[in-house]
């Protein structure tokens, strides 16, 4: 009698299992239905009892899985991308050299390039404050505000 009792209890204790829906809700779901089916079967129950102790057990155990679940979730242990809690601060990016700054000529369109020669070099389309490579030199400077 015990044999099936036992049997009944592993097949009850599978079909929770595979009706769980992630693979730690399964762990625990089995768990728990084994808990339960041997406290039933070690307090002298009989075959029906076994099978709604395993069947309390795996419902209570795949529970808590997804309660755990939940948790971790809110923790941003499953981040999926979005979410701003929990992201490590960016990386420290190295100090930007410091170049020279061209001089302002008449024309906006036009600097005079803060390296020997001293030539002019058109920048039209750059803004004050952005880089620009003088094309004798092929040094950069700054663009003058």
């Amino acid at each position: 009698m015990k044999t099936t009792q036992i049997i009944a209890a592993g097949l009850t204790a599978g079909a929770l299992t595979l009706v769980s829906c992630t693979p730690t809700q399964q762990k625990y779901g089995l768990g728990g239905a084994a808990a339960g089916a041997a406290v039933s079967a070690m307090a002298g129950g009989d075959g029906s009892n076994i099978v709604k102790a395993a069947a309390i057990g795996g419902a209570a155990g795949t529970g808590y899985a997804v309660y755990r679940e939940k948790q971790d979730e809110n923790r941003g242990a499953y981040n999926t991308g979005g979410d701003t809690y929990n992201q490590p601060a960016p990386a420290p990016q190295p100090a930007a050299p410091k170049y020279p700054a061209a001089t302002r000529s008449s024309d906006p369109d036009v600097v005079v390039s803060p390296y020997k020669p001293y030539n002019k070099v058109r920048v039209t389309g750059f803004k004050p404050g952005q880089l620009a490579k003088d094309p004798t030199t092929d040094k950069i400077f700054v663009i003058p505000r």
